[in-house]
């Protein structure tokens, strides 16, 4: 589930295709609150200038997604207690318009270079604001993201799912169809 050598994943604020699926990781009851994602999950902060972290699908690797959520969880066990993944597509994200028909977000490639405290994650990117915005309309387009992170999975649930759909592919590559093992002229 890793491209991690894939050269697109290594150029900073280049935009994201919007056919790309990207993750968020959430925790309860910190962002998570009877089921759903509650609006101060997004920090206004981010979607101004910092950018709101997601991962793409396509590049993650889930150790470096399953260590930041040990990590993340050892600093605020009472408020982390189980971790969950939002899974959106880019292009509804970045298809969003405010009150002004102005688009509200743009989702960027930002891949974190590994150093002593953290290891390299070329699947990391952000969503922002598309254009400079007060706290009252950021507060506004936050509320259209909302929506986009509600479908929940626990992040124990999705590894294993990726663990799963990793080893039948794995077998899937390696395994010769009945039709052409019989047949010891394509052997």
């Amino acid at each position: 589930m890793s491209a991690a050598g894939a050269p697109e994943a290594l150029e900073p604020n280049v935009a994201i295709p919007h056919e790309e699926w990207l993750l968020r990781l959430n925790f309860n009851p910190e962002h998570i609150v009877d089921g759903a994602v509650i609006p101060s999950a997004v920090s206004l902060t981010d979607l101004k200038s910092r950018g709101y972290s997601v991962d793409r699908e396509k590049l993650v690797d889930l150790t470096v997604v399953s260590e930041r959520a040990s990590t993340f969880s050892e600093k605020n066990p009472e408020q982390r207690k189980t971790s969950f993944l939002s899974r959106f597509g880019c292009g509804p994200v970045c298809g969003e318009v405010d009150t002004e028909g102005k688009l509200a977000f743009c989702v960027e490639a930002s891949p974190v270079i590994a150093n002593e405290a953290q290891k390299a994650n070329p699947a990391h990117a952000h969503i922002k604001s598309a254009v400079p915005r007060g706290e009252g309309s950021l507060r506004k387009i936050r509320m259209l993201l909302i929506p986009h992170l509600q479908s929940l999975v626990a992040l124990d649930e999705y590894i294993e799912k990726a663990s799963n759909d990793d080893q039948k592919a794995d077998t899937a590559e390696t395994s010769v169809p009945l039709s052409e093992a019989a047949d010891p002229e394509k052997a």
